[in-house]
């Protein structure tokens, strides 16, 4: 093989892989596995803690 050849096969694997990748990213991006449904019931956590509760637990165990 001469440098022409091995360069221009160079060239093709570069570009196959960068199309797999940009495929592959695509794909990724189009194919969603969460319905609309599912993503309308799932509600954010509430951060807050209900003072008299923990009271009454802690109270409990002693």
């Amino acid at each position: 093989m001469n440098r022409k050849e091995l360069t221009i096969i160079t060239l093709v694997i570069f570009l196959t892989v960068i199309a797999w990748i940009a495929f592959g990213i695509y794909h990724a991006r189009t194919a969603s596995t969460v319905s609309q449904k599912e993503l309308r019931q799932v509600v954010p956590l509430t951060p807050t803690f209900d003072n008299d509760i923990i009271r009454k637990l802690k109270g409990r165990e002693e």
